[in-house]
């Protein structure tokens, strides 16, 4: 099989996000592939495959790994007929730069009152469910019968063993402050892409002013959302998880946010 798409194939079978970037119309001579020459990027930046090497394939590759992070696909343009004396073979072409995304993670720390709805709401999103908790009689099968992984442990320690990237978010509800701060600092360390914590103003602080002193920075902060969703006026566990869920579906639609909405005329 074709490197390029090998490597695309382990990718989305180990869940991780990556794009395309296709030349999909070469004209003149001198192109430096043809129609249909495929290269694969992943989100570390390596890269699979070549549509031509120079300056084009870097922008190309760059183009690429923004658009694994907004999952917005464009078509550049390119011309190597030398006018910015860095690309000489001459021609132009065109690459699509189409953008797959990995599956999506919603890791529960804390299987309590608010994570069974927020678990049910976040598997119709289309995440893939993991439930963190030591307690026998909340990590089960039973009480969480949609959930793709129970893991019962330490919540931090289990948090850590799963493969965390940016599209998984992270709800951190234990049933005590430790287990929270815990968790809250190995979401921390991860790449997640939405880390949410259910506290109130007052534990919020105190666990930021913990943070800081404990070597965790100001930009590192600004990723917890706490309280964690949108205030809807949320009083029951159902409503506060359809807060929460509208906010992690806001974070990751962060690129559709205010745009203009076409008109029929």
């Amino acid at each position: 099989m074709d490197t390029v798409l090998t490597q695309a194939f382990l990718a989305a079978q180990e869940g991780r996000s990556f794009a395309f970037a296709t030349i999909v119309e070469a004209t003149g001579k001198g192109t430096p592939r043809k129609s249909g020459t495929k290269m694969v990027v992943m989100a570390d930046g390596s890269a699979f495959g070549t549509i031509g090497g120079g300056s084009h394939e870097k922008t190309a590759i760059e183009e690429c790994l923004k658009a694994i992070k907004t999952l917005v696909p464009k078509l550049i343009r390119c011309d190597s007929a030398g006018k910015d004396e860095l690309a000489i073979c001459g021609g132009k072409f065109k690459v699509f730069i189409e953008p797959i995304a990995g599956q999506k993670k919603f890791i529960l720390c804390g299987a309590g009152h608010i994570a069974l709805p927020l678990s049910v709401i976040t598997k119709m999103l289309g995440f893939q469910i993991f439930v963190i908790d030591d307690r026998r009689a909340f990590a089960n099968k039973k009480r969480f019968p949609h959930a793709d992984k129970i893991l019962f442990g330490r919540h931090a320690q289990k948090l850590s063993s799963v493969n965390i990237g940016a599209n998984s978010a992270i709800m951190i509800a234990t049933q005590d402050h430790l287990f929270d701060y815990d968790c809250l600092t190995a979401a921390l360390r991860s790449p997640a892409g939405y880390i949410g914590l259910i506290a109130s103003k007052i534990k919020r602080t105190k666990f930021f002013t913990r943070l800081l002193k404990d070597g965790f920075t100001p930009t590192d902060l600004k990723r917890i959302k706490s309280p964690a969703g949108i205030d809807i006026g949320a009083q029951t566990p159902e409503e506060i998880a359809v807060s929460v869920s509208a906010e992690i579906v806001s974070h990751y639609n962060s690129h559709w946010l205010k745009t203009e909405k076409f008109q029929s005329k």
